[in-house]
């Protein structure tokens, strides 16, 4: 425009020119920040969907750098965050996830696939109290259509945390919008097992065998809610049918081991006991039967070393040092036959009340002090593993409870004490 008007004019008003050259400059400035800004936006748009082909075509790294070329471009585009964090996360890198997952949703607060990335990282994490958050959230967002798999994901949350009765009722309701969906019918009994509700965990296992006939998994799991009933014959076909589809279990074997014990088939069920061994050498369950039935075929020398086998493998084994017990007083040894009754006898006094307390912890399943209670007998008796292991369930839980921290923290100074002795 100011060359144009040099050009019908020889000597030009200066201020005239200045104006011009100002207003050029203006629209020159505003039109391209605009082109140049909208560019950008393609250009990053483009890079996301590049990104997309390559997570989908399972190219992970790939695809986190055209996510991350996204973001360089446009720093606040959520879809790319989010995804960039979605690379990490099918790594399990979750630690990594998160920040990016966490930046997606303060630039989108309802962005749902941010919101079940961090639920899934946090998860993965083992931050329970903000996963649980984060799924719920999630759900607000998409409560019905299409989430069967995050119902999912927020029962196994409460699955893994012993809370069956809620991890139940998320599985319940993912089968509902999603009938065929095989893991969620599969944990759904058994979690329905774990809460002693056999009979429905079968009417669970049956239904998804219906729409997955060649499931060894869910077979193996029908079996052991079969012998919870005494349905021995019901399991055997069960645990058959598993082994048949390429599932063999330690359980599975020593079920069938425990079949054929009550049949009078003592060669066939050592030989099961011995094939359960072979699957989990430390199965202490498996050695006891095996020295039960080495004794019942005559050979008490040799079931004793079973039942010290069994012991070995699990020293709190109440059963294993009653029948080496009575082995033992059946052959004179006295004074060795006494001692095993007196520790038979704490041990019995440990499952009693360990029992009562587990049936506590079943009713109220959140209750800090029932669950700490549980820690504290472990504690009582010596198994200091089993004690950590509920302090550390249970801060998971409820992380401001300080009596299960300072028992904790106890119990890893005792250890260090002992690994620097």
């Amino acid at each position: 425009m100011a060359r144009n008007k040099k050009n019908r004019e020889q000597v030009p008003s200066r201020s005239f020119l200045y104006m011009g050259m100002v207003a050029l400059a203006i629209a020159l400035g505003v039109g391209g920040l605009y082109w140049y800004s909208q560019d950008r936006a393609d250009a990053a748009q483009k890079a996301v969907a590049q990104g997309d082909r390559l997570l989908g075509a399972g190219q992970i790294d790939e695809a986190a750098r055209y996510y991350q070329q996204a973001i360089e471009l446009e720093p606040d585009l959520a879809q790319a965050h989010s995804s960039l964090g979605a690379t990490h996360a099918a790594l399990e890198r979750f630690a990594e996830a998160i920040p990016h997952f966490e930046q997606a949703l303060t630039l989108a607060p309802d962005h749902f696939e941010a919101r079940i990335g961090l639920a899934i990282s946090l998860d993965g994490l083992g931050r329970f109290l903000a996963a649980e958050e984060s799924y719920k959230k999630a759900l607000a967002l998409r409560p019905d259509f299409g989430v069967g798999a995050i119902y999912y994901n927020l029962g196994y949350l409460y699955h893994q945390q012993g809370l069956y009765a809620e991890a139940a009722a998320q599985y319940a309701e993912a089968v509902r919008l999603i009938p065929t969906f095989l893991q969620a019918r599969a944990n759904l009994g058994r979690v329905y097992h774990l809460q002693h509700r056999p009979g429905e965990a079968i009417a669970e296992y049956q239904r998804a065998l219906a729409d997955h006939p060649d499931e060894g998994k869910v077979y193996a799991h029908l079996g052991e809610s079969y012998m919870a009933l005494s349905q021995y014959q019901e399991a055997r076909a069960a645990y058959r049918r598993a082994i048949e589809l390429g599932i063999e279990t330690a359980g599975g074997f020593y079920d069938l081991g425990v079949i054929s014990e009550q049949e009078g088939k003592l060669e066939a069920a050592r030989s099961y006991f011995h094939q359960a061994l072979l699957k989990n050498a430390a199965h202490a369950d498996s050695y006891h039967r095996l020295g039960a039935v080495t004794a019942k075929l005559g050979q008490e020398q040799q079931a004793a070393t079973y039942y010290l086998e069994a012991i070995k493998r699990d020293p709190g084994h109440a059963g294993a040092h009653y029948s080496l017990a009575q082995l033992y007083l059946k052959q004179g040894r006295s004074n060795e036959g006494q001692e095993l009754m007196q520790a038979f006898a704490k041990l019995k006094e440990y499952e009693g009340r360990l029992a009562s307390l587990k049936r506590a912890v079943s009713r109220s399943p959140r209750s800090p002090e029932a669950s700490y209670n549980v820690g504290l007998l472990h504690l009582e008796f010596g198994y200091v593993n089993k004690a950590a292991a509920v302090f550390e369930q249970l801060l998971k839980l409820h992380p401001e409870f300080s009596a299960a921290q300072e028992r904790l923290t106890e119990i890893e100074r005792v250890r260090a004490e002992h690994s620097a002795g």
